[in-house]
């Protein structure tokens, strides 16, 4: 029943909302202990630092190792963590794993120093990896405690509704459905609430019942009205109907012409010459349609009328056979070209038109099974460059003027295409010459001869750049300055020549080792070399830095007369940008600070540049 199927509809838009309340209920609570859990997972590095790494601190530094694998179990065992791990400068290891947090998911990993108590200098460092996976258990069972409460109440409230509309709305709907159902028009309505009292109908339902009783007296009083106007209507509609039939032809047939020349025109404005062919065959078709015709095609023709261009287009079925003109001259047609040449078109209704010395046209047409075209020449400047015509396979057809001088309106706009054609050929011909000068002088300026990578000057430029780009939006930026250990011994020891091949060796390693789009390598003195890493952290640039160490150690370049090891090797200065850097100078100050360091340590490591002094007055402009 209708009644019925309403009645459901109602329960089911209260019970959904009810649903949807209870649902954003659940989700503010599962949101509320994730966060409070977040919380408590940020809360573990300062917790740590604060209560344990001042004691285990203290044990590292007395080498009290039952001390040290005590703070290590009592840090492993906090909420989330899963293992922790303590590195020493010396090389040793120490780690807790937690069994309670093995084999969980969304890891994460906090790294913290360990310095001595007095002096602060870091003697290690504490690796922890913690997971989240008891914030989303705890989420999951408050989500889970939260909808099983909703839905015992969701199924206590459906009942509820459900007893009070069967009884409130239900059966009085029905009844009314019942009566208005068998209504006929010009009849009284009968009472729409038999079992209710006039005087105790105060409610929507009363309101709707005096509704049918107003609408069931407009209905008799209009059903005589309405089939006046409909006969006086029928009578008009047809003539109506028979004038716009005919103007609707007319003008489907003038607005589908000026769309299909405004389409055509607007698709090759400022087309790219890789588009042309593709949208010269679909304009070649759009006209095929609209004119009916078996066979579209467009033929530009150089000096002597030398085709050397062909767009076609042919209905399903239809074989294409303008190709075959490609590289021939049209002047060989004597017969056509004068018609062309003099006439500027050529319409055949039918082959029994042509005239007998029209011998080589007629062999053409015969053969490609032509019965009847109409060809168009396409003049540019005084000159003609084209041609434009449309052909009739499975039967003769009769050319109307209308017809020509729409293919007439066509050929001018497809005049364009053929001019454009050859000024983007022209255009992309002379791009391509700039463009190829352009790179040779770009190599020329901004790349070293030796190495191939880049040099000093495009270092400069770029680090400058990357420097102002770095201040204006806070990005991370670092520089690593390179140097060939003993590298002047090698060249005395080996020659110039083979100096050369290391360093063209060692530029190329360094190069490939940057994978990154935006690094950059270059050679910035005889054996020193700089490498830019915008939107690189500090620890990545360290990263970086020793695999670029270790990929030169893997060349096995021979060095007899190298102090660190028999082959070559590379010290590394690392910087990175820090709020106090006022300059690029002095982030590459800093960076060859590191490198004299690492020089002095030894050679063959990374330094890091230690964080940079506030700069001196003098570096400060008087006012």
């Amino acid at each position: 029943m209708p009644a019925r199927r309403l009645t459901r509809q109602l329960i089911w838009q209260l019970l959904l909302y009810t649903l949807l309340f209870g649902i954003i209920a659940t989700g503010l609570k599962a949101a509320l202990v994730l966060r409070d859990g977040q919380r408590q997972m940020d809360a573990i590095p300062a917790t740590i630092a604060n209560l344990y790494l001042p004691l285990l601190s203290q044990s590292v530094w007395d080498v009290d190792i039952p001390d040290i694998q005590l703070q290590l179990r009592l840090i492993g065992q906090l909420p989330g963590v899963q293992n922790v791990e303590l590195r020493t400068e010396l090389g040793q290891s120490l780690r807790y794993d937690n069994p309670a947090q093995q084999n969980q998911r969304n890891s994460g990993e906090y790294i913290l120093p360990v310095q001595t108590p007095r002096s602060l200098q870091a003697i290690g460092t504490l690796r922890l990896q913690v997971s989240r996976q008891h914030i989303y258990d705890a989420m999951w069972q408050e989500v889970t405690t939260s909808a099983l409460e909703f839905l015992l109440g969701l199924s206590g409230l459906a009942l509820l509704l459900w007893r009070l509309f069967n009884r409130q709305l239900v059966l009085p709907l029905q009844q009314m459905v019942e009566i208005v159902h068998n209504y006929q028009p010009n009849a009284a309505l009968p009472a729409l609430l038999p079992d209710q009292p006039h005087d105790r109908l105060d409610n929507e339902l009363s309101a709707l019942a005096r509704a049918f009783h107003s609408m069931s007296d407009n209905i008799n009083r209009h059903l005589q009205e309405r089939q006046a106007f409909e006969n006086a209507l029928a009578s008009h509609r047809d003539q109506l109907a028979e004038l716009v039939a005919e103007r609707t032809v007319e003008l489907n047939q003038l607005l589908n012409f000026q769309q299909l020349i405004a389409g055509i025109s607007t698709r090759f404005i400022n087309i790219p010459l890789r588009d042309i062919d593709q949208a010269t065959n679909m304009a070649l078709g759009e006209i095929g349609h609209f004119m009916q015709v078996e066979r579209c095609y467009l033929v530009s023709f150089s000096e002597e009328w030398l085709v050397n261009t062909v767009h076609e287009w042919c209905a399903s079925g239809i074989q294409p056979t303008t190709h075959t003109l490609l590289e021939q001259s049209m002047l060989q047609r004597s017969w056509a070209c004068q018609q062309l040449q003099h006439f500027g078109l050529l319409s055949l209704d039918s082959l029994a038109e042509l005239p007998d010395e029209a011998v080589l046209e007629r062999e053409d047409l015969l053969a490609h099974h032509v019965q009847s075209l109409f060809m168009l020449r396409i003049d540019h400047m005084g000159h003609p460059v084209g041609l434009f015509g449309c052909d009739m396979v499975s039967r003769p057809r009769n050319w109307q003027p209308k017809e020509q001088l729409q293919a007439r309106l066509l050929g001018e706009t497809l005049a364009n295409t053929i001019i454009r054609r050859q000024q983007l050929q022209e255009l992309s011909r002379t791009q391509q010459q700039l463009h190829a000068a352009n790179a040779d002088l770009a190599r020329m300026a901004f790349s070293d001869g030796l190495t191939g990578i880049a040099n000093r000057r495009y270092f400069d430029e770029q680090l400058s750049d990357c420097f102002r780009q770095a201040q204006s939006d806070g990005s991370p930026l670092s520089v690593l300055q390179i140097d060939i250990d003993y590298f002047k011994q090698f060249n005395d020891s080996y020659g110039h020549l083979a100096g050369d091949q290391c360093l063209r060796q060692v530029a190329q390693c360094i190069q490939s080792s940057l994978t990154a789009e935006p690094y950059l390598a270059a050679r910035v003195g005889g054996e020193e070399f700089g490498v830019l890493l915008p939107g690189c952290h500090a620890e990545q640039a360290l990263l970086l830095a020793e695999t670029i160490r270790h990929a030169v150690w893997q060349l096995a370049i021979a060095h007899r007369c190298s102090k660190v090891n028999d082959r070559v090797t590379i010290s590394i200065g690392q910087a990175s940008l820090h709020p106090r850097h006022h300059s690029e100078h002095q982030l590459v100050r800093d960076a060859d600070q590191a490198l004299y360091r690492a020089k002095n340590q030894g050679r063959n490591q990374v330094v890091v540049a230690e964080t940079p002094a506030p700069p001196p007055l003098s570096d400060f402009p008087l006012r």
